[in-house]
């Protein structure tokens, strides 16, 4: 594991029996899709993140859809007897004098802390391109100051492929809005190599 920090003083990851998990697998899954959002790096001293909250921030934002992620629709395989797909969403709370958000995003003391609504969507599109069948998850989630960069999962699974659409084509995003507190920054690539916000849809054969 690494950790991305300014502060002094060691780290680390504790595994809590029945409780902690890695799971990974060395062959790909044929037809798997996957989604990234743009290079955001730590400090952030250019305000190239996508923030979501009050101020100058935006109020929500649309992640991989319009937060500068390139178009990506993702086909089903033709064999597939349905599709799964998730996404992990990393927020970082701005309060002042943080090192990890640009300083016109700081807009409360450390402390106040964050609350924003997500909504999970997995897209099945039509032939016009526009969406066909939508199925999507929600969760509120509350990001502390003592967290600070907080992971959330979403997963949908088992997922029919409707032939009424007339594609096999679909599209991954998540939303997030602003209910209260801090602002809220969406953590993406850092160091041009590790995705902290990311989704994945695959097949399912059986």
């Amino acid at each position: 594991g690494t950790a991305y920090s300014s502060l002094t003083g060691s780290y680390h990851l504790t595994a809590v029996a029945a409780g902690t998990w890695l799971e990974a697998d060395d062959t790909d899954q044929a037809g798997a899709g996957w989604w990234q959002n743009p290079a955001c790096e730590s400090a952030d001293p250019t305000g190239a993140c996508t923030y979501v909250g009050s101020g100058p921030a935006r109020r929500d934002a649309w992640v991989f859809y319009d937060d500068g992620t390139p178009s990506r629709k993702w086909e089903a395989h033709p064999d597939a007897v349905s599709v799964s797909a998730q996404a992990n969403l990393e927020l970082t709370t701005c309060y002042h004098g943080t090192a990890s958000c640009a300083e016109a995003m700081q807009s409360h003391p450390r402390g106040t802390n964050a609350v924003v609504d997500a909504r999970f969507e997995f897209i099945q599109l039509g032939t016009t391109g526009h969406a066909c069948r939508t199925h999507s998850t929600t969760a509120r989630r509350t990001v502390t100051d003592d967290a600070h960069h907080a992971v959330g999962y979403s997963r949908l699974t088992g997922i029919p492929v409707d032939p009424a659409c007339g594609t096999r084509n679909f599209l991954l995003r998540v939303y997030v809005k602003h209910v209260s507190g801090q602002t809220v920054k969406v953590d993406g690539v850092q160091s041009g190599v590790t995705s902290l916000t990311n989704g994945l849809a695959v097949n399912n054969f059986g």
